[in-house]
């Protein structure tokens, strides 16, 4: 079964690359199995950079699940003999190190899911770091640094459905492009935005979505064309004479804006003949349209400018008054809502009306949090700010988040600003901002999601020393394990400062007793007794 599929593949795959038309078959090449498209590009790329063209084409890179796809990779990589060596597919390690009891090692396709039928890793070794995958030439999986480059990568391009190829009479050719690149006459899988050129009826369709899941040949040109291909993208009836070619349609419905389609009409307007008098009448709201024979709508939204308090909206044969958001009908008119008055409203200080809505407001030293409207958040835009202390218990104090718990001269509590910058949180230029900071790159890299930068496409890889603008970027949950720390730091250096104290002043203490006690025995009113004392050698002498 399995060297039975494998020939199935390697023949659609022959099929599909014998006729492709790029301008270097060396870099390109893929196949379409059911519903997905899998393309192989041999340019040397880093992953992020492989990333970002897959998603360009409208996928994403290579998920490997099964062994179908492993072959599929197989039959690309062999097409270009020693040329190739690895090649990325879509596994990004989410954690710090790998996990060699799970079949992925804590890796996670770019989708975002981490299921799998398959894997086939080079080696065993537990593994850190950055790591995404890279496929072997022999099917084998190994981590590699992400910034590093290999041989190219492999993208997967999904697709709900594709059109049918073209039937046309003999005597005219067709030859379809996709949007993939490949060209020519026999080609069988049509993803949307393929093109079909037929040269000699000068006519050039479009694979597209009609909106229903249906995939359908159309032009960006009004009205139909040859009616011998593809019934001229007629709904209904296409009907070719001399004149050239046009679309009708059946009863009760008109041709839709693009000249092809047919849509019915609304029964409202289908005017009802008079049996007295012959001629059409209209329903309520609607008149006679000037064929005679129609009736459209009556806009009462425009012929009365004031037929509504608020908001007018013209309907089939009526219309419809509605208020703007925070008001509320009451006998024809609209009135304000009081939001403050709603026990469902909550704010965490303060609510205040005002017509169509209403705002929640904070007290001194606070401002509104932006991820909760109706909760306030502490707030200090310079490095130093008073801390924000428990009028009962002033040892408990907070911090605006992005800084940190100290003390001033005088031995208050303050919040510092934290300077994210000389704490790595970028990993190349940083912007230390108060209780924020921002992190940016140099003229011609690209911020990535992990604060990183890797050269934008075409610019090459010299760094300039011009700073481009840049946004804050909140200091995460850093904060709240820094403030206990700095906290515990500042009483553990009180007290050493207390100890130091105390030990200074027991030996100014100490030296001065010393001190008195050698001025007593030295005192001239005690008598004192000199004896002289000689050595062996004066007794000698």
């Amino acid at each position: 079964m399995r060297r039975l599929l494998q020939t199935v593949l390697w023949v659609l795959l022959s099929a599909q690359l014998g006729i492709l038309s790029l301008a270097d078959q060396n870099l390109t090449n893929f196949t379409c199995i059911g519903q997905s498209c899998y393309l192989g590009v041999w340019n040397s790329k880093r992953y992020k950079k492989a990333e970002r063209q897959c998603t360009e084409l409208g996928g994403n890179l290579m998920a490997v699940r099964s062994s179908v796809e492993a072959e599929v990779i197989e039959m690309l990589m062999g097409k270009l003999g020693d040329k190739v060596a690895s090649v990325w597919i879509g596994l990004e390690l989410r954690g710090q190190c790998t996990d060699i009891s799970l079949p992925l090692r804590g890796f996670q396709w770019v989708t975002g899911e981490s299921n799998t039928n398959y894997s086939n890793w080079k080696s065993n070794e537990r593994k850190c770091g950055n790591l995404c995958v890279v496929v072997h030439k022999d099917l084998s999986w190994e981590e590699a640094v992400c910034d590093s480059k290999t041989d190219g990568y492999l993208c997967e391009i999904p697709y709900s459905a594709s059109c049918q190829p073209i039937y046309f009479p003999q005597g005219l050719d067709v030859t379809y492009e996709t949007p993939l690149g490949m060209a020519g006459p026999g080609i069988t899988f049509l993803p949307p935005g393929t093109k079909a050129v037929i040269p000699s009826a000068h006519l050039s369709l479009v694979c597209e979505d009609q909106g229903d899941g249906e995939m359908k040949w159309t032009s960006e040109d009004y009205g139909a064309w040859n009616c011998m291909i593809e019934n001229g993208g007629c709904s209904f009836i296409c009907n070719g004479d001399t004149e050239g070619s046009r679309c009708e349609c059946g009863p009760n419905t008109n041709l839709s804006d693009d000249g092809r389609s047919c849509m019915p009409l609304p029964s409202s307007l289908q005017c009802i003949p008079d049996q007295s008098t012959g001629t059409c009448v209209c329903a309520e709201g609607f008149a006679l349209a000037e064929d005679g024979m129609t009736c459209q709508d009556i806009d009462d939204c425009s012929l009365i400018p004031d037929l509504c308090d608020q908001v007018c909206t013209n309907t089939d044969g009526s219309f419809m008054c509605t208020c703007l958001p925070g008001f509320v009908m009451v006998d024809g008119l609209c009135e304000d809502i009081n939001e403050c008055d709603i026990p469902t409203t909550i704010c965490e200080y303060d609510c205040e009306n005002f017509p169509g809505g209403f705002s929640c407001v904070c007290g001194e030293g606070y401002i509104i949090d932006e991820k909760n409207p109706s909760r306030c958040k502490q707030f200090c835009n310079t490095t130093t700010c008073p801390a924000f202390c428990n009028d009962n218990f002033v040892d408990q104090c907070n911090c605006p988040d992005g800084y940190v718990l100290d003390t001033d001269e005088e031995l208050k509590f303050v919040c510092r600003d934290i300077d994210e910058c000389e704490n790595g949180f970028c990993k190349d230029l940083c912007h230390n901002l108060p209780g924020s900071y921002a992190c940016y790159c140099p003229e011609g890299f690209i911020l990535e999601k992990d604060n990183s930068c890797t050269p934008a496409e075409g610019s090459g890889e010299d760094l300039t020393t011009s700073i481009p603008p840049f946004k804050p970027t909140p200091p995460g949950d850093d904060n709240s394990f820094q403030q206990p720390i700095m906290a515990f730091g500042i009483c553990v250096g009180i007290l050493s400062i207390l100890i130091v104290l105390i030990a200074l002043i027991c030996c100014l203490v100490r030296k001065h007793h010393m001190d008195q006690v050698a001025l007593d025995y030295k005192n001239p009113e005690k008598d004192v007794v000199l004896q002289q004392v000689k050595t062996t050698s004066s007794m000698k002498l």
